[in-house]
């Protein structure tokens, strides 16, 4: 398990070729798209500042290796720990 903000991640974080759907909001999440198998994930936290910085670069269509796990008691929603 990994850290995200000083709390434990959920299980299942796993790395995926993605492309961005919807570039990040000023409340820090954004749309991308598991390119293998077409699901939409909605990133709402990084694992640190420095990710959040890239993610909030990266532009609409762009495709990334992107590591990510479930974000714990927020849903359907992930938070990406590394790029």
């Amino acid at each position: 398990m990994e850290l995200v903000g000083g709390k434990t991640a959920a299980r299942g974080a796993e790395t995926r070729l993605v492309r961005v759907e919807r570039e990040m909001n000023d409340h820090g999440a954004m749309t991308v798209r598991v390119v293998e198998t077409g699901e939409l994930r909605t990133v709402v936290g990084c694992a640190s500042s420095g990710l959040r910085e890239r993610l909030a670069s990266a532009t609409t269509e762009s495709e990334f290796p992107l590591r990510l796990a479930p974000s714990p008691g927020r849903g359907n929603s992930w938070v990406a720990l590394g790029r």
